[in-house]
């Protein structure tokens, strides 16, 4: 039968893929290379995560609760009473830390405004008796967070106390329909840096109200990446390249997008490459009966970013076909993304 025709026989079993009636199946075992149908689950590796702290440069505890600390920038707000009379001044809060009331200069940098009620308190006790100074901040300046990528607002935004990750995004007016909440990055002010799955965090019961912010953190939400909800068809296919995946799609309806093997493929030597390239697990299905329906178990299930590969020419060993990749593989410092790895293996496929 030619690959034309395979192709027509092909089509009908597509279309009902994509309408989703279908059930997974199990392809056979293939000599001399590991068959996996669904891999092992793997444990989720621990994520990396700022410390939980009772005090940074932006708040402190203070009987159980969060104050935010006073620094160069902010404006104040000074309420000072004496029997029925009242005095209200705003003052800035200079760069060394201090500010100016009249005569007197009180420094109030790191403080809570309690603390800096009593602070102003005691320099103008030797000429206002019976006095009660109530300090509050009118407005926050002097510590800010960076929140960029996917959130409604772009924005340099102030700290007003103890604020969490989460917090500093619904300020932001939340993310937008296509961020990443697997992969937001938090940078720290000294250069330290944090992956953080917001999803798995909320899903695992993870303690997100730790994930506290500090003045000069930056936070960015990046966008969904479309290469990771993809299928890859390569070699002798009519319309090689990249397919996106739905659910339930099968391998018969991916190579129907492809326009179908070409006459020179060589099914037999066709295969399905699952996972990193760096530690791939080969998958052996008879494509022949998965493109004609004859036998459904064989025609797979595809996951994202499979690599359905169908060569011309024999290839014998596949673990040795895929060990040429791994030089190259080994060089980058950085996971290759599935594209790239489609490139590179439509390189060696011209061999």
């Amino acid at each position: 039968m030619s690959a034309r025709s395979r192709l027509a026989r092909c089509l009908p079993l597509a279309v009902l893929v994509l309408a989703g009636c279908a059930t997974a199946g199990g392809p056979r075992p293939a000599d001399g290379v590991g068959l996996v149908v669904t891999p092992t689950p793997v444990a989720a590796e621990p994520m990396r995560l700022p410390p939980a702290v009772q005090e940074n440069a932006t708040f402190v505890m203070v009987d159980g609760r969060a104050s935010y600390k006073i620094g160069p920038g902010d404006v104040l707000e000074v309420l000072l009473s004496k029997d029925l009379a009242q005095e209200r001044l705003t003052a800035d809060v200079k760069p060394n830390g201090g500010m100016t009331l009249g005569f007197a200069e009180v420094r109030v940098a790191g403080l809570t405004a309690e603390q800096a009620a009593a602070e102003i308190h005691r320099a103008l006790a030797p000429t206002h008796r019976a006095l009660v100074v109530t300090v509050t901040v009118k407005e926050f300046r002097s510590k800010t967070v960076s929140v960029l990528g996917e959130v409604q607002n772009n924005a340099q935004l102030s700290l007003k106390g103890r604020t969490t990750l989460v917090d500093i995004l619904v300020t932001a007016g939340g993310p937008r329909a296509q961020a990443d909440l697997r992969e937001v990055r938090l940078l720290r002010r000294d250069g330290q840096t944090f992956t953080v799955d917001l999803l798995r965090l909320v899903s695992e019961g993870g303690q997100v109200g730790d994930l506290v912010l500090d003045a000069g953190d930056v936070v960015f939400v990046p966008g969904k990446r479309t290469e990771e909800h993809k299928v890859f068809l390569l070699g002798e296919v009519n319309a090689p390249g990249a397919y996106p995946i739905v659910p339930n799609m099968r391998l018969s309806q991916a190579l129907a997008l492809a326009g179908g093997p070409k006459d020179t493929a060589l099914l037999d030597s066709a295969r399905v490459i699952r996972g990193d390239l760096r530690n791939p697990q080969v998958v052996q299905v008879d494509f022949e009966r998965a493109l004609t329906g004859e036998d459904r178990a064989q025609d797979l299930v595809l996951e994202r970013n499979d690599l359905i590969v169908i060569p011309r020419s024999a290839i014998a060993n596949w673990n040795a076909f895929l060990g040429k990749l791994k030089p190259t593989l080994e060089f980058l410092s950085l996971p290759l993304a599935p594209f790239s790895q489609y490139l590179l293996i439509r390189e060696l496929l011209r061999d």
